[in-house]
């Protein structure tokens, strides 16, 4: 009498349907093949949003994606792959955000502010992860996340402040290095500080405050704190200087 064969239908099931048991390790197929990539993106987003690059495991990330951990080496090659490409997705994202918000057209200190500010909001992650993994740390991850700021938003935006010096829509007077740096400082901070904001000055650093954020600095930095006196506006208004 011939053996019966083995019942695999269970286990081939669970491998097609996107690897969410530690035992299949098998490629996810057709639109499952995103969904895991995505999922496991997102789940290192919350693993890495309270937690050191080094200090989170593989295992951990799938673990929490709820699927094999075969599946990071398969998407991603490795753990700082892995990394690489939260990263990359979320310049992406701003970027993006950018040629929506100013179609075929040069950067702006405006379209950067309220594009960045929302991406913040959306990605709490990421100010923990600039500090922690970029300011505090070294090797590959910090090398190559420089190089993408560098070779995406930073020229950019210093092109656009060094362009409204040449015009004269800004003072002559500004470095526009030292101003790139007053516009990140202000659009970052606030999010990296989120903790204190949140429980001493009683803000809610959400989607809502965003928007606030990136109108009062924008605001602050094209116009100003201080109320110009009625002699300096009317010597402004014919054209003199102070």
């Amino acid at each position: 009498m011939k053996a019966k064969p083995a019942n695999t239908t269970k286990h081939a099931s669970k491998t097609a349907a996107g690897v969410k048991t530690r035992s299949g390790l098998g490629r996810p197929s057709g639109g499952d093949s995103e969904r895991v990539r995505a999922e496991l993106l997102q789940a290192a987003r919350s693993l890495f949003l309270s937690n050191e690059f080094k200090a989170v495991s593989i295992r951990q990330i799938a673990d929490c994606a709820g699927v094999n951990g075969a599946m990071v080496s398969y998407y991603f090659g490795d753990k700082q792959g892995l990394y690489l490409a939260m990263v990359e997705e979320l310049l992406q994202s701003l970027q993006q955000g950018l040629q929506e918000l100013q179609p075929g057209s040069a950067m702006t200190i405006t379209g950067f502010s309220s594009t960045y500010c929302r991406l913040l909001a959306a990605n709490p992650w990421w100010p923990n992860f600039m500090v922690r993994e970029v300011l505090f740390s070294d090797g590959k991850i910090r090398a190559a996340i420089i190089e993408k700021m560098g070779t995406m938003f930073a020229p950019k935006l210093l092109q656009s402040i060094q362009r409204e010096i040449t015009q004269k829509h800004f003072r002559t007077d500004l470095d526009p290095r030292l101003t790139l740096l007053a516009i990140m400082g202000m659009t970052v901070f606030p999010f990296i500080a989120k903790p204190m904001i949140e429980q001493v000055l009683k803000i809610k650093v959400d989607a809502a405050f965003a928007v606030a954020l990136s109108t009062h600095n924008t605001q602050l930095f094209l116009h100003g704190a201080q109320i110009p006196s009625p002699a300096v506006t009317a010597i402004s208004t014919r054209g003199g200087k102070v």
